[in-house]
């Protein structure tokens, strides 16, 4: 599912009448109409309620005088204010007012500052039930001037007691930023159209929008095929698309063996959990390879993983000689986890830094996978040309870019893909929306999860699942390196899903990671039977 700029809008919105002779005055009146439905269907009895419709002068406004008319022609009596003089409208805005006015719907004008100040004033103010804010849509590239305060602060004080629904966008939002850089209307419901935008999707932007609607009014699906739109919204429409199939004459070999290079002599448990999750998460072979201090740990654990031990060093860590068997056996497999639990002695990140640049086969980089090259200097060079995919949360992050946590999480999607994009990686920025960047500059944004799954070893298992998808991508298309986000992206929505579940399940509070294993198969039946 596509996530739009405002630029994209528009000219999806341009090409729909160009292209397919579709009038831009039927789009605004199934947008306006689409409204109408999902607040009626919102508020109960809307017709005895008192609804109050505010308008710009741009096509926003259009669509809440559409939106007017169908409620009125429901029998509700919507009360129309317009921030702007009847003349300055244009287009099919003007049109649409000019059929409200027919009608004879009852419309207030306030042309200026003074106007909307004395009509808004605490003691004049109208009484609302419900607001419907169509002021400013995805268009407003600035915060809203002051003139309009007297109307935000009205409606901050009604929502209290009225229901909100906003047009597209709530209005004082900028539809390619999640920052909010002034004031805002927030609203209980937001009905979109067409496509999502980015401040539909994450916070604090997203958490202005209440639930939200995404509304087709009648462009064809075909425009949203353009290429250069690289922003999407991940839902179980994508995951059933990659998900291997599992035919009869199938075997272990179909689904992809993964290796998991993991643990240290104090930190066993993250491998246990990576190699599990892929397993779990499909994968038809998992070898677990240990430091071999690790040898008596194994036995009886995962009686399905298969393991092999390396060299290790004195503290009980990977030793960097171990790698060039390892990857002599890569040839084996087709994927490879690499970092879970690992720690950063020196030899180790030696070892792990000869496994990124010497594998034949993708690399998901986790932990103190990451941790071996931070701070990241130089793109990430593995000389089979096999993706390479980092893994971190936030903290992860800013040790790998020098930054502030901070700064990570106030510029996520900006991050994310500068990274991707300098080092030729993809990236895994984990987090409330995890987002998967690609080189190129897509970016899947993931929608699953809850604040339950903030918990030691989460991480652990979306490597693990992580590991599972990367192989099914090698096995299936590996000749395409475009479509290797799509398969990561597939492994973080499962991962987050199986959390969803087992929180419902259970409770945020007491979630634990091998919960997620847990109900990873709940997830798969929840998308293949959607």
């Amino acid at each position: 599912m596509k996530i739009l700029t405002a630029a994209q809008m528009g000219e999806v919105d341009r090409l729909t009448t160009e292209r397919y002779l579709i009038p831009s005055i039927l789009l605004m009146e199934n947008a306006g109409r689409r409204c109408a439905e999902e607040l009626a269907g919102a508020v109960p009895g809307i017709n005895g309620k008192r609804v109050v419709i505010l308008c710009g002068r741009g096509n926003n406004g259009g669509d809440g005088f559409v939106a007017a008319r169908y409620l009125a022609l429901g029998g509700a009596r919507p009360d129309i204010f317009l921030f702007a003089s009847p003349e300055s409208l244009t287009g099919d805005a003007r049109t649409n007012f000019l059929i409200a006015e027919a009608m004879r719907l009852p419309i207030q004008a306030l042309p200026d500052a003074e106007a909307i100040a004395g009509r808004f004033a605490a003691a004049s103010a109208p009484e609302a039930d419900v607001i419907i804010d169509a002021l400013f849509g995805t268009g407003l590239a600035r915060p809203i001037s002051a003139d309009f305060l007297p109307v935000l602060n009205w409606a901050e004080r009604a929502s209290s007691r009225a229901f909100v629904m906003a047009v597209d966008i709530p209005s004082g939002l900028m539809a390619d930023s999640p920052e909010i850089s002034g004031p805002v209307i927030k609203a209980n419901l937001t009905v979109t159209f067409s496509a999502f935008k980015l401040a539909h999707i994450l916070p604090p932007a997203a958490d202005c929008a209440g639930k939200i609607v995404l509304a087709p009014i009648g462009s064809p699906d075909a425009l949203f095929d353009d290429k250069a739109y690289l922003w999407n919204l991940t839902d179980k429409e994508h995951i059933r698309r990659v998900l291997p199939p599992r035919p009869r004459n199938a075997h272990k070999g179909s689904f992809g063996h993964v290796y998991v290079a993991a643990g240290s002599a104090e930190k066993s448990g993250a491998a246990f959990m990576a190699a599990a999750a892929a397993l779990r998460a499909g994968a038809g072979l998992v070898t677990l390879w240990l430091p071999e201090g690790l040898r008596g740990s194994v036995a009886g654990k995962f009686p399905e993983l298969m393991t092999e031990f390396l060299p290790e060093t004195g503290a009980g860590t990977f030793a960097h000689y171990g790698a060039e068997r390892l990857i002599e056996r890569l040839g084996e497999a087709d994927a490879l986890v690499l970092g879970p639990g690992m720690t950063t002695e020196h030899s180790t990140r030696n070892f792990i830094h000869e496994l990124v640049a010497g594998s034949p086969v993708p690399v998901i980089l986790d932990a103190d996978g990451l941790n071996a090259f931070a701070p990241l200097r130089e793109p990430f060079e593995n000389k089979n040309g096999q993706p390479v995919t980092l893994t971190p949360h936030p903290g992860e992050m800013a040790r790998l870019t020098g930054e502030t946590v901070a700064d990570v999480e106030r510029r996520r999607v900006e991050t994310a893909l500068g990274v991707a994009a300098r080092h030729r990686a993809w990236v895994t920025l984990k987090g409330s929306r995890t987002l998967i960047a690609a080189p190129d500059g897509e970016l899947f944004i993931n929608t699953t999860g809850n604040p339950g799954m903030a918990t030691g070893g989460s991480g652990d298992i979306l490597a693990g699942i992580m590991g599972r998808f990367a192989a099914a991508w090698k096995l299936r298309c590996a000749g395409d390196r475009g479509s290797f986000s799509e398969y990561l992206a597939a492994a973080v929505y499962l991962h987050g899903l199986a959390g969803d579940l087992a929180a419902r399940g259970g409770s945020e509070e007491s979630l634990v990671a091998t919960d997620m294993l847990e109900y990873l198969p709940a997830a798969f039946r929840e998308i293949l039977n959607s």
